[in-house]
């Protein structure tokens, strides 16, 4: 029997979630409610699923047009459509109290993330209930952005950018310009009204930083293109300068020996690689990996035994320019 392709592989893992996806009518599915939160949505998981959906949008697109056939068209917007479903499933449920009665305070049918969109967890308190991880969020943004961009619809974009606005002034502490100590806090409550962790994510500012940035970069790119004005573009100026604050107080970036957070970094940074901030980053990303991961053998053992895979898997993604490392 001929080895499953990659793209194969990658549906069938699709699938072991989301169940069939290749049978199912995509403007009537209704996402299964397996993806391990609370009424079967958890924000993270999702996140990569809509993620991955686009992906597939792209590369059955991509395979079905090598192969000259029919389907070249209608078979990759399947699965952009599909991605569609799994963000409306996501914001009529975790963007919803947790019996799901009414929208999160703040939120309106006009403005479904205007509450911020909860985490999934399965307990209600405790300490690992639900509540709002700045990161979860962070990451959601970042799938609504790039389904705007593969579906040409600005207004997933205008969604990410009304949770963006939302949730900022919610985890960001020392709004004033003359306070010394602007930062994040890690986790809020359900409806964003008291921290449930005070501490700051090593990650959160430059997450949001970041991710922000991308999606003033699509605001703007809208508004250029005559759908909106400039002002209009200019959506997220005052809250991206507040992650310069956070990052300029921080100082130099701690980077972190774990394979998670060193991956994720990786990424994050790769966006804007050509800034002397993000060179800097991963450069120092790249020596953290030569003195922790050198031997490899001692890094899969790790891994396998003390580790849950997906924290290793992140650091194995391919990476932009990783330099040698040095003895």
């Amino acid at each position: 029997m001929a080895a499953l392709s990659r793209l194969d592989r990658f549906t069938a893992a699709m699938e072991s979630i989301y169940g069939s996806l290749t049978t199912v009518d995509p403007h009537t599915w209704t996402p299964p409610a397996a993806s391990g939160g609370h009424r079967g949505r958890y924000l993270w998981t999702d996140a990569f699923g809509v993620l991955n959906l686009l992906t597939m949008h792209k590369e059955k697109g991509a395979a079905a047009a090598a192969a000259a056939t029919a389907q070249a068209t209608t078979g990759s917007d399947r699965y952009l459509v599909l991605a569609k479903q799994l963000v409306h499933a996501v914001h009529e449920t975790l963007g919803r109290t947790r019996d799901g009665s009414a929208r999160l305070p703040g939120a309106s049918d006009a403005n479904p993330l205007g509450g911020g969109l909860r985490i999934g967890k399965l307990d209600a308190t405790g300490p690992d209930g639900d509540g709002q991880y700045h990161h979860y969020l962070t990451i959601w943004m970042f799938a609504l952005n790039r389904l705007a961009l593969a579906a040409g619809e600005p207004k997933y974009n205008a969604q990410a950018v009304a949770l963006a606005k939302a949730i900022h002034p919610k985890f960001f502490f020392g709004g004033s310009q003359a306070s010394s100590r602007p930062r994040l806090v890690w986790k809020m409550d359900v409806d964003l009204s008291n921290p449930l962790v005070a501490s700051e994510g090593n990650l959160d500012p430059i997450d949001g930083y970041v991710v922000f940035r991308l999606l003033q970069d699509a605001a703007e790119g809208t508004a250029k293109s005559g759908e909106e004005s400039e002002t209009q573009g200019r959506v997220l100026v005052d809250e991206i300068a507040d992650y310069q604050r956070i990052m300029a107080r921080k100082g130099e970036h701690f980077v972190s020996s774990d394979p998670l957070d060193l991956g994720m970094t990786l990424w994050t940074a790769h966006w804007y690689a050509g800034e002397p901030w993000a060179a800097n980053l991963a450069g120092k990303c790249f020596q953290q990996i030569c003195k922790s991961y050198l031997n490899f053998c001692s890094l899969t053992l790790f891994t396998l035994t003390c580790r849950l895979p997906f924290r290793g898997q992140q650091l194995s993604q391919p990476q932009h320019q990783a330099p040698a490392c040095l003895p």
